[in-house]
C-alpha cells in the first residue's frame, strides 16, 4: 500500500516538474527482491509503466539486494535471501543485467523477470523479449563477478538514509 501511495505521488510529481522546462530530472532509487511478491506488484504495475511515460524526466537507480546478507567467500561472497537461494540468483542475474544492458533493456528485462517471478528460470526469454545480451548476463552471475557487484549493492544500501525496513524500498531524491 505504501508502495502503491508513493509511486502515485511520484507520478504527479513528475509529471508537474515535466511542465516546467528548466526542471532537473527526478531521482527514483528503488531497492527489491527478485522474488518478492510485493516488489513483483510494484515492479510490474507501478514502477515500470511510469517509467515508460516518464522516463524523460526521471534518473533511475534500481537494486536488487532487499533484506539479503552477504559472507566473504574466496575472491567471492556467499548470499543467505529472505526468499531463499534461487532469490539469491535472480538479484544477482538482476544486478548483472543492469551492468551489461541499456536502461531501456534493463527496464524491460527486468519488469519480464518480476512478471514472471521465477527467478533465473526467466532469464533466457526475458533477456530475448528485451534485447539483453544473456550469455554475458549468465556468465556474470555465475561468476565472482556477479557476486562482488552484489556484494556492492549490498554496501550501497546499508548506507541507506532512512535504512532499508521493507521490500520495496523507494526514495525520490534521497
Amino acid at each position: 500500500m505504501k508502495a502503491h501511495t508513493t509511486l502515485t505521488a511520484l507520478a504527479t510529481v513528475l509529471a508537474w516538474l515535466s511542465l516546467a522546462e528548466s526542471a532537473k530530472p527526478v531521482t527514483v532509487s528503488v531497492y527489491y527482491e527478485s522474488l518478492c511478491p510485493d516488489s513483483q506488484r510494484f515492479v510490474v504495475t507501478q514502477l515500470y509503466p511510469v517509467w515508460q511515460d516518464l522516463k524523460e524526466i526521471m534518473l533511475l537507480d534500481v537494486n536488487s539486494y532487499g533484506k539479503s546478507k552477504d559472507t566473504p567467500a574466496g575472491d567471492g561472497y556467499t548470499f543467505e535471501c529472505q526468499n531463499g537461494p534461487d532469490e539469491c540468483e535472480g538479484n544477482i542475474m538482476l544486478t548483472c543485467a543492469k551492468k551489461y544492458s541499456s536502461e531501456e533493456q534493463y527496464m524491460s528485462f527486468a519488469n519480464c523477470t518480476m512478471a514472471e517471478l521465477v527467478g533465473t528460470a526467466a532469464g533466457a526469454r526475458c533477456a530475448e523479449v528485451s534485447g539483453v545480451n544473456y550469455t554475458r548476463v549468465y556468465d556474470c552471475f555465475n561468476s565472482v563477478e556477479g557476486q562482488q557487484l552484489q556484494h556492492e549493492v549490498g554496501v550501497k544500501q546499508a548506507q541507506l538514509n532512512p535504512p532499508l525496513i521493507f521490500v520495496p524500498w523507494i526514495l525520490i531524491n534521497e
